[in-house]
């Protein structure tokens, strides 16, 4: 999940996140989210889109 959050973070932001801001977005990613990438695998397109809006989303809460 660290390299999914590093890249919507690049998309997002055009900069990396750091590892204190990975933290704070796995620590409160919702937990149907992490349910789905559990299941599915973060490499799914389903999950990767659905962590990309979610993040994009909720941003802000972690600059």
């Amino acid at each position: 999940m660290i390299e999914l959050i590093h890249e919507c973070f690049i998309d997002a932001l055009g900069m990396p996140p750091s590892d204190e801001q990975i933290n704070n977005v796995t620590n409160n990613m919702p937990a149907e989210l992490v349910s789905l990438a559990e299941r599915l695998g973060e490499n799914d397109k389903e999950v990767r889109d659905q962590v990309y809006v979610w993040l994009n989303e909720n941003i802000n809460d972690f600059l």
